[in-house]
């Protein structure tokens, strides 16, 4: 459960109130719920912190119970009431268990992402290029930005600096087995949309990979924060075996990434700052094995668990941190 020590998985207080009522009307009317909704409702009344298991069949439960809102007894007043599915509803926490569950399955849900993309070598860069909203002929409205440029030199990753090199995409442009989403500001929950279904377009441009998005109606809210500039910049992920290490003028290190042979997805981000994930730290390994000029490490804009981590690396490999 390594990778989901971050989330609090202890029921809060709402929860565990919505539980004993669930409770205190099973006993007053003798129906509603199973037996294994009254031993759910036990360990939530009582504060137990469930496993991950549990919180993705609670929010599956409640899912699958939605139409229990329909049925007579459901609102006080009406005949019936509590109906039985509204005390089922309160033995799993009623709206505050709903409510949690999601929120906990999220979170699940981005942690399980995080750790495919480790394991999986993706890197993801947000960058403060171009990105506007327009107006198609048709009257649609669309997002459009540049989602990379060739020969800009990145902010520090954590030890080295890096540039994508002119027709770094012509490769993974030509794959027929690509097929990149539009996310907003990394959120698998946030599809903004897909190559698959045409609401994405990609394009090689001269001076790096461009994009087009057809937004679905629900995400104005995205639409406005991009026209207000709280949203000015552009997010692309990929994974690529074709880079070269060298030393850039001031002794430090710098990476020059040839070809991109994998592109996962592109969008707009609320803060760019040409940020990357963990594989730098990879990356980092691998390159000072053969490339060991002398280093002081800089400033690191990243997390102190990241930089914890390269600084121990970089001791264990002989190099002096500051």
């Amino acid at each position: 459960m390594a990778k989901y020590d971050a989330i609090d998985f202890t029921p809060p207080a709402g929860v565990r109130a919505e539980a004993q009522k669930g409770l205190d009307w099973r006993k007053e009317f003798g129906r509603g719920g199973t037996a294994v909704g009254v031993a759910r409702a036990r360990d939530l009344s009582n504060g137990v912190t469930i496993s991950p298991e549990t919180a993705r069949r609670m929010k599956a439960f409640f899912d699958r119970h939605q139409v229990d809102r329909q049925g007579e007894g459901w609102s006080p007043g009406e005949p019936g009431y509590p109906s039985n599915g509204l005390i089922a509803h309160k033995l799993w926490g009623g709206d505050s268990g709903y409510s949690w569950s999601k929120k906990l399955v999220r979170q699940m849900n981005a942690a399980d992402e995080n750790e495919r993309s480790d394991t999986m070598g993706i890197e993801r860069r947000d960058l403060p290029l171009p990105l506007s909203v327009e107006t198609r002929d048709d009257g649609k409205v669309m997002i459009r930005g540049m989602a990379a440029c060739y020969g800009v030199r990145s902010v520090n990753l954590g030890g080295f600096t890096e540039e994508i090199l002119p027709g770094a995409f012509d490769s993974v442009m030509k794959a027929d087995s690509r097929s990149v989403v539009g996310l907003f500001n990394h959120d698998n929950n946030m599809i903004l949309g897909t190559e698959r279904a045409g609401t994405l377009r990609l394009a090689a441009m001269d001076n790096g990979l461009g994009y087009e998005i057809d937004p679905p109606a629900s995400r104005g809210d995205v639409l406005e924060l991009i026209r207000r500039g709280d949203v000015y910049g552009s997010s692309f992920a990929f994974t690529t075996q074709d880079d070269e290490w060298t030393t850039d003028e001031n002794g430090g290190h710098l990476r020059y990434i040839r070809s991109i042979d994998g592109l996962y997805d592109v969008g707009p981000v609320l803060t760019p700052a040409y940020r990357d994930t963990s594989v730098a730290v990879r990356s980092l390994e691998q390159h000072l094995k053969s490339h060991r000029p002398a280093l002081k490490l800089p400033a690191l804009r990243r997390d102190a668990k990241l930089e914890h981590e390269i600084r121990r690396f970089l001791r264990q490999h002989g190099h002096k941190v500051g």
